[in-house]
Order: C-alpha cells, then sequence, then structure tokens
C-alpha cells in the first residue's frame, strides 16, 4: 500500500525528506542529507538544458541550482574529517587554558601574594589615617581603628577578586568552520547539525540569491545560534580576517578560523592566498578542486602552470601528479607568509580532488619548501618510466651542543639524461611539484575510528569512504605488507594516552623535512604493453619484488596500481625475465626503435656472462644499446657519454665511493633493497639488474597481497550511473528589487 503524501509545511515545521515547504509563495521540495535538510525550488530545471549541452538521461540527475549529490562522499568524507582534526584542536585548546590557569595560579600564589600583602597594608594604612582626622574632629579617637583596618581586606584582597570568576559561566573551546563558497549552505548545515562542537559556522557566497536559500535553510533546520550567512566575495572575506579579532553585532568577537573550507566550481588557485592567512596557527584548510583536465592532463599546460605554477604529468599516474601540483602551489603560497603546509590527506576522487591539510606558522618550517619541490623527467612517449629531480637539498645536521639543525643546499643536476637510460627514447618535464608525503597515517586513523561509530543511514558512502581510507593508509610503504597491523602506532600515540588507556585525541606531527622517496605508481598493463607481452599477474609480479626484498602496494588514485620502492631498474629487469621464462613475445611483434626494442636490448643474454665486473657488464649492455639505437652522430655520442657516466668513468669521486659502497654492501650479503640509499632515484647507485637471480614466487606475492585483504572492501568505486560528473556551472542569480 502506497505511503500516503506529507501535507505541506512551512519553514517552522519539522523537517522531513520529501516534504513539500510552501514559503512566501513559492513551493520547495525537502532533500536530506546527512542530518541536514535543504530546500530546492520545485519548479528547477538543469542549467544544461538552457546551454544547449546534453540533458542528463534520468530525471533524478538533473540538477538544481545549486544542489550536487554527486559529491555527497565528498561532504561525507568533510564532516568526518572535520571532526576527526577538530577533536584534536579542542583537545590543543584545552591543554592550553589548563597550563595558562596553572600559570595564573602560581602568579597568584606567589608574586601575587606579596602583592596582595602590600596592596592591604597601603589601603589599611589610608583608612586608618582618614578615621583618625575623623576621629580627631569627632573627639573620638581610638573607637573605630580596628574595625577600619579589618576591613580594609574585603575592599581590596584576593577573595573579592575571586568572586567574579566564580559567577562565569564555565569556559568552553571555541571552533569555527568557514563554508567560503556555501551557495545553499548545505556543507555549512552539516558542519552545526553533525559536529557537536561547532561554536560558529560562517556561510558566505557572493550570489545574494544563494545567501537568500542559505537564510531559508538555517531557519528550517533551527541552526541559527551556530550558522550564519555573509554576503561577499570569499578572497575579500578572508583577507578581512587578518589583524586583530573583530566584533559581531551580537558582541562576540572573531577571528582567524580553525577550519577553511573551500570547495569551487572549477579551481581553488584564486582562492588559495587569502585562504592559508585566514586560517588558524594550526588549523586545517580544506580544498576541492574540479578542474582534473588542467592539473591531470596535458591539454593544458600553460594553463595548470598559470593556476598551480608548474607542469602537469603524462601518463596513468597523472591524477597523483596533479594532487602534487596543487600540494606545490599551497606550499609556495604559505611560504610567501611564513607558514608551512602539513598534508593530512590528499585524494584523487572521481573527476576531483580533495585535500586536507594543516597550516603552521612556522617561517623556519616554511624553507624546507625548496627542499621539498621537485621536478621530473618522465618518458611518457616511451616506456613509462620516470627519474626525479629536487629543487633543493636538506640535510640535517647536529652541532656542538647536541641540537639538531637543518642545512638548506642546491642540488646537483641533473639526475636523468635527455633520452630515457631504460629505453633510449626522449623524456619531457613536469613539475615542480610537491616531494612530500602526501598523508599522515595518524590522521587517517582518526578518521577510521569515527567511522567505526557512524551510522551508515547518515553516511550511506560509508563503505566508499573506509575502503579509500584504508588504500591511502596503505600506501606507506614502511606500514604496509610487513606490518601485522595495517593501522599505524606510533611511539607519539602510545605515549599521549588518557588515564583511562584510551588513544589520545591528538594527531601527531609528520617531520617537516620528510620526503616521500616512492612517489607515484605504474600499472602492470601499461608496462607489459610495452613489451607486446601477456599481463603478468599481480600476485606474480609482486612475489617476484619480494624475493628481492623490495615492498609494494597499491595506489588510491588507480585500480590495478603498484607502488614500490624498487627502481625502474628492477622492474624492467624483471619484465625482460617475464618475456625470457613465462611468456616469450612473437617475432617481429616489437617494431624496431619502439621503446619495448630499447628495454629487450639490454636483456643478460646480450651481454657476455664471462665478465669479471658487473659494472663492465653494465657498460657493454648501455653501449650495445647505444649503437643500436643512435640515430646520428650527436645521438650517438650523447648516448655513449650517458653510458659512460652511468658506469662511474665520468662521475665525480664523492659519488664514486657512495657507488662502491652501495657494491660493498651487497658483497656482505645485503640484499639489492637494503643496499639502495636513494630508492627510487638513477641506476647510479644501483648494483647491475642483470646479477640479480628473478624468481617469479606467486605464494610470496599472494601473502603480500593477502595483507591488504583481510576483508572485502570497495576500493574503487565505478560509476553510480551515467553522465558522473561535474555538472554544469549554477548561474549567479540575484533577486530583483521591488
Amino acid at each position: 500500500m502506497a505511503s500516503e503524501p506529507l501535507p505541506i509545511g512551512t519553514l517552522s515545521s519539522t523537517p522531513q525528506a520529501g516534504q513539500i515547504i510552501r514559503h512566501e509563495g513559492k513551493e520547495y521540495e525537502t532533500v536530506k542529507e546527512g542530518l541536514a535538510y535543504i530546500l530546492t525550488p520545485r519548479s528547477s530545471t538543469s542549467s544544461s538544458e538552457n546551454t544547449g549541452k546534453k540533458k542528463p538521461t534520468e530525471t533524478k540527475d538533473k540538477p538544481t541550482v545549486f544542489y550536487n549529490p554527486i559529491q555527497q562522499f565528498n561532504r561525507d568524507l568533510s564532516v568526518l574529517a572535520i571532526r576527526a582534526y577538530g577533536e584534536h584542536a579542542i583537545e590543543m585548546k584545552r591543554e592550553k587554558h589548563e597550563r595558562s590557569m596553572k600559570r595564573v595560579a602560581q602568579v597568584r600564589g606567589k608574586g601575587q601574594k606579596r602583592k596582595w600583602e602590600a596592596v592591604d597594608e597601603d589601603t589599611a594604612a589610608a583608612h586608618t589615617q582618614t578615621a583618625n582626622k575623623k576621629q580627631c574632629i569627632n573627639g573620638n579617637a581610638g573607637v573605630s581603628t580596628e574595625g577600619v583596618s579589618k576591613a580594609a581586606p574585603e575592599v581590596a584582597g584576593p577573595k573579592t577578586a575571586d568572586k567574579p570568576e566564580n559567577n562565569k559561566k564555565p569556559w568552553t573551546p571555541t571552533f569555527t568552520i568557514l563554508d567560503a563558497l556555501s551557495a545553499t549552505g548545505l556543507r555549512a548545515l552539516r558542519y552545526a547539525k553533525e559536529i557537536p562542537f561547532a561554536t560558529q559556522v560562517i556561510g558566505n557566497d557572493l550570489s545574494a540569491a544563494a545567501i537568500e536559500s542559505i537564510k531559508i535553510n538555517i531557519q528550517h533546520n533551527g541552526v541559527q545560534d551556530v550558522v550564519r550567512p555573509n554576503t561577499g566575495d570569499a578572497c575579500a572575506y578572508m583577507s578581512s580576517m587578518l589583524g586583530p579579532q573583530k566584533q559581531n553585532h551580537d558582541g562576540s568577537y572573531f577571528g582567524k578560523f580553525d577550519v577553511v573550507d573551500l570547495d569551487p566550481y572549477g579551481t581553488a588557485a584564486p582562492f588559495m592566498d587569502p585562504a592559508v592567512q585566514a586560517v588558524a596557527d594550526g588549523g586545517m584548510l580544506c580544498v576541492t578542486c574540479t578542474d582534473a583536465g588542467v592539473f591531470a592532463s596535458t591539454g593544458y599546460p600553460e594553463k595548470a602552470f598559470a593556476l598551480y605554477g608548474g607542469i602537469p604529468i603524462k601518463g596513468l599516474h597523472s591524477h597523483e601528479g596533479g594532487l602534487r601540483l596543487i600540494l606545490h602551489a599551497l606550499a609556495t603560497t604559505a611560504a610567501k607568509h611564513g607558514l608551512a603546509i602539513e598534508p593530512l590527506l590528499c585524494l584523487s576522487i572521481d573527476f576531483y580532488a580533495r585535500l586536507f591539510v594543516r597550516v603552521h606558522k612556522s617561517p623556519s618550517e616554511a624553507k624546507f619548501t625548496a627542499g621539498k619541490s621537485m621536478i621530473v623527467y618522465n618518458c611518457d612517449s616511451g616506456c613509462g618510466a620516470w627519474t626525479t629531480q629536487r629543487l633543493a637539498q636538506t640535510r640535517k645536521r647536529q652541532g656542538k651542543s647536541g641540537n639538531t639543525f637543518y642545512l638548506h643546499r642546491l642540488s646537483q643536476a641533473p639526475t636523468a639524461t635527455p633520452n630515457c637510460e631504460h629505453c633510449g627514447l626522449r623524456t619531457h618535464l613536469a613539475g615542480p611539484m610537491w616531494a612530500g608525503p602526501l598523508h599522515n597515517p595518524h590522521f587517517i586513523q582518526r578518521i577510521l575510528n569515527l567511522l567505526g561509530g557512524a551510522d551508515q543511514e547518515t553516511y550511506p558512502t560509508f563503505d566508499r569512504i573506509e575502503g579509500m581510507l584504508i588504500t591511502a593508509l596503505e600506501e606507506d610503504l614502511n606500514i604496509g605488507e610487513s606490518s601485522k597491523d595495517p593501522t599505524p602506532e606510533s611511539e607519539s600515540i602510545g605515549k599521549n594516552n588518557d588515564n583511562n588507556g584510551t588513544p589520545s585525541l591528538l594527531i601527531p606531527r609528520v617531520d617537516p623535512a620528510r620526503l616521500e622517496p616512492h612517489p607515484f605508481f605504474f600499472i602492470p598493463s601499461a608496462i607489459s604493453k610495452v613489451l607486446h607481452t601477456q599481463t603478468m599477474p599481480e600476485y606474480t609480479l609482486r612475489g617476484a619484488l619480494r624475493h628481492l626484498g623490495y615492498k609494494s602496494t597499491r595506489s588510491h588514485a588507480k585500480a590495478g596500481s603498484i607502488r614500490t620502492d624498487a627502481p625502474w631498474s628492477v622492474i624492467w629487469e624483471i619484465m625482460r625475465e617475464w618475456v625470457r621464462q613465462k611468456s616469450p613475445v612473437k617475432e617481429g611483434a616489437i617494431s624496431e626503435g619502439s621503446a619495448g626494442a630499447g628495454i629487450m636490448r639490454r636483456g643478460r643474454e646480450k651481454i657476455d656472462i664471462d665478465c669479471n665486473s658487473a659494472g663492465l657488464r653494465s657498460l657493454k649492455r648501455d653501449i650495445l644499446s647505444a649503437v643500436e639505437s643512435g640515430k646520428d652522430l650527436s645521438d650517438l655520442t650523447t648516448k655513449i657519454e650517458a653510458a659512460l657516466y652511468r658506469s662511474g668513468v665520468r662521475r665525480p669521486p664523492e659519488e664514486k665511493a657512495s657507488a662502491e659502497k652501495v657494491q660493498g654492501g651487497l658483497q656482505n650479503g645485503k640484499s639489492q633493497a637494503e643496499s639502495s640509499t636513494e630508492p627510487g632515484g638513477s641506476s647510479l647507485e644501483m648494483p647491475d639488474p642483470s646479477t640479480l637471480e628473478i624468481v617469479f614466487d606467486e605464494a610470496l606475492g599472494r601473502k603480500a597481497i593477502d595483507a591488504h585483504r583481510k576483508r572485502r572492501l570497495i576500493r574503487y568505486q565505478t560509476n553510480p550511473r551515467p553522465n558522473w560528473g561535474p555538472l554544469p556551472r549554477a548561474p549567479v542569480l540575484n533577486p530583483k528589487k521591488d
């Protein structure tokens, strides 16, 4: 039996999903998301119908002017992330307040005690002198002298000063959030209703029509005490937060925000500068960029450089490169103001990027920005390999007193030749981009802890959030397959426990000098395509890597991806052995001059096995490859020079010593993974891959995969329905004045 339709209500009616609300002659339909309700006009139609673009295939796909249901995953994740950070911020403020109160108590108990005694004596003397004068005039000397001296402390003593404090309300920490581009105000409403300790949420928008919608939704949800709308330009409003605190109309004061959320249509680049300044010290900045066609492709490199200050990278790993471009833009923008960023969680989701970063006021940490910026030499037209080059070097030193400090020096360039050292084809430049870690594992674990107690009806994207967060957590190779517990538990977390043993709410900071030693990922099917061979199963490839002592995991940005600390020289040696042992290539399948031909020329069967030195074998292999692939005299000379440099003949003395040290480590029984001092770098510091024993241990590979697959998770969600992507831009409509 069909349920009866809900009666038409008003703004004061109890919110219900699907209810029709009539207000000022207009009818609205109630849409529920999380614990918030928004009112969408019943007569609203998709803006795509007015622009001549492709119409949605389903009625439910037709968006209203402001509301985009496709971004619900973004909003659900944002609520949980801000709540996890907010618990940390509230705990920090509480500890700071307690320390402040202890200092006040100590001052009052020591220095102020003498001060009050001196004040009491002076006050009593003044009262006594005045009383004596009155008594002499009245002829009653010595009558009230004792009474005045006893009453004096009641006027100026510490007890009287404590009375106003006893009458004050108990101290509660504030937590303020700015939704800089609010539209309907849905994010602001959800933050107010789902984050219990939020004291003020500002919903800002430039459109007067959007502000009217926000006001209606605030009234319908009954959150007038927490959410406040503001009409204005987001950049101007955030810039107004600089300087001392301002006073609201109600007498309360406000200043920089604990959380600033940027969710624009397209790029967030124009808002980055005022946003990093509007965040309080240690606050969190949430950024969404939906222009993946710019930051994650090479179709518009000039546009990407204008917005983010770097050139995007080409390949299947372009979305991670896009995240690093956005982080680099944030880091350089913040560094201009003596601020440093700390990525907490950076995700590539569907058609957009979502980043959560913590902003610290620290000019000294801002100096690490150069050392955490890199350019990439990318073989996008050939085999797909890459080599990274940091813009500066940051080295840790210890002073005479035992204190540690950092030296910032120039980097030696280049780290790669113009042609790819693996296939011989040309490489292209990408960056500069962020070279540090993308996530803080402690922050991710805090969100997962909150997610465990969340209501799946309130967060319908629960399964996908869990799968993506766990995948992002496993990207750290240090807590990957070799870890018994997939959840990181550091010393700082273990020590900061409550009296009852529960984990602390504080989120430890990542070392500001820490770099990501193994950026990006590859996909086995893509590198198999280069050699025109059958795709190696994931467990087979990961077993071969594990047998050599390397770790491997996956990336959240792409299904079927593999992140590893193995260098490209080892990866291609594994692929050559796969072709030789398991999946031979048909004769003529690899054309001359292709990337695959360049890779196969370096096979171990091409080298004289009787050579006494691995370095000599490597040099012979490189020279033979150069002779076969050299197009002209200049190209041949360049490739031979590069081969001589890699072999150590043209290498500086300090690099020779480093290479000999690595080779000595191998002779002492260390694995190749253990002897590499610069994982993921060039082959200058690595031994000859042709000396490695490649074993396709499927059992070992399955064991490595099973360590990450203890239960089924939605790691990579397919599009739920057609036309899953960004909706057309909503027009900026201002209400007509009568």
